[in-house]
């Protein structure tokens, strides 16, 4: 493992929180009425949630959407979670997808505890271990990988949200296994 990086969730990408709606079975209407406490307000998108009160994002000006919701009485906490952190956890895992099958890559998915594990691997086999924990935090370790090849995964792991920790490994200085061979071949043939 060459590096691990932590991101924190930032909702920025509408079809990967349709696909996250929809893994929860709900609705996502664009231009719609939120319903809170005190009444409806129209908002940029809404989360349609069964009861009597939805979820809103609305657009910040650095492109990013900002979760809304009236917690009164937990109608809305117990569709999407506290702070909406079921939301998050599920946006995380969609948006992951997304990035990576763009990128050509697999992923796998399995729950492991609060968090779920996502095992994303590209075409040479290696691959990066994603863990995304209930509040939609996401923490990176490739798998298997040493030297700067790890790098590959970086653009996935910068789409998913901000950085909040990247810290590389004594691996991360070490080259490839199959170049330290190729150079201690090249070394003995030139010798």
């Amino acid at each position: 493992m060459s590096h691990f990086t932590t991101i924190k969730t930032e909702i920025r990408d509408i079809e990967a929180m349709r696909a996250a709606v929809a893994r929860m079975g709900f609705e996502l209407k664009k231009d719609a009425e939120c319903r809170y406490f005190y009444g409806t307000e129209k908002k940029d998108y809404v989360l349609v949630l069964p009861g009597k009160y939805d979820a809103a994002l609305e657009k910040q000006d650095n492109g990013s959407y900002l979760l809304t919701a009236d917690f009164f009485k937990g109608y809305v906490l117990n569709c999407i979670g506290e702070n909406g952190n079921k939301l998050l956890q599920a946006y995380a895992v969609e948006k992951a997808k997304l990035e990576a099958r763009k990128r050509g890559f697999s992923v796998t998915e399995r729950k492991e505890g609060e968090s779920l594990l996502l095992t994303i691997r590209d075409p040479q086999g290696s691959s990066l271990k994603a863990w995304v924990g209930l509040d939609g935090q996401t923490t990176f370790q490739p798998d298997g990988i040493r030297g700067k090849s790890c790098m590959k995964f970086m653009e996935l792991e910068k789409d998913l949200g901000f950085i909040e920790e990247h810290r590389h490994t004594n691996d991360y200085y070490t080259e490839d296994e199959v170049l330290q061979e190729i150079k201690i071949k090249g070394h003995f043939l030139c010798g």
